[in-house]
């Protein structure tokens, strides 16, 4: 196959090349350069014989930039050729078949107009919608997923597991929260503390039994200010 840029093979002709797109399917996509090439069945131009390495039209494409997909093996590709010359083939976009067009919905339905939606060949999923005003990102079953809808100004993120927010500071209610919050389990050891010495220091009243006297408790013995330790140095609240 010719690389890209190399001239055409003698006795190439402008006037009897391939020109415009052709139907294909993807054959292959082990790329050994990674450059996301694949090769394509062409049936209407190469009859049962694969294409060579057909070079992708991206979007963008620059130096360790641009929009990177490859389609998966058996899905349908719109294949030109460069100069008509058919040993230097291009894919340039993709079609479906039917009910094969992606859908933010596990289920698969097809999408709307005003849907956008990319989803890769195991169902993750981002999709926009701009009816309900929506932005989502999900997995296949739509069980761990970011959510940000501009209709209530709210984001809702939902996991199967936990949600980690982890960052060397972290603010909830504003950007200007200050407050700092509390760790519960060190603020209810703190607490049992003050409870326990509250409970032994027993004061007997002024009629003990009716008629013994009364024997002054034993003061309380100091406690110690809530320790810093009590509050985070990194996550605040408002």
């Amino acid at each position: 196959m010719l690389e890209l840029n190399e001239p055409p093979p003698p006795g190439f002709s402008h006037k009897t090349g391939m020109y415009g797109k052709y139907r294909g399917t993807v054959f292959n996509t082990l790329d050994p350069l990674k450059l996301g090439r694949i090769q394509a069945m062409v049936p209407e131009v190469l009859k049962g014989i694969p294409t060579g390495w057909a070079y992708p039209c991206a979007p963008v494409a620059g130096l360790q930039a641009g929009f990177f997909s490859v389609p998966p093996q058996g899905s349908g590709v719109w294949i030109e050729f460069e100069g008509g010359d058919t040993s230097r083939p291009i894919w340039v976009g993709g079609y479906w078949g039917t009910l094969e067009a992606p859908n933010e919905s596990p289920v698969p339905t097809p999408p709307l107009p005003t849907q956008k939606v990319w989803r890769s060949d195991t169902g993750m999923t981002i999709a926009m919608d701009d009816v309900l005003q929506t932005v989502t990102i999900s997995d296949p079953l739509a069980q761990n997923k970011i959510e940000l809808d501009v209709k209530t100004g709210s984001v809702t993120i939902s996991g199967m597991g936990f949600v980690v927010l982890e960052a060397p500071l972290v603010r909830h209610g504003s950007g200007t929260a200050f407050h700092p919050s509390v760790f519960g389990d060190q603020l209810m050891t703190y607490l049992g503390q003050l409870v326990t010495a509250f409970n032994t220091h027993v004061h007997p009243g002024e009629f003990a039994l009716g008629f013994m006297p009364v024997t002054p408790a034993l003061p309380v013995r100091p406690m110690m200010p809530p320790p810093p330790t009590l509050i985070s140095q990194k996550v605040f609240v408002e």
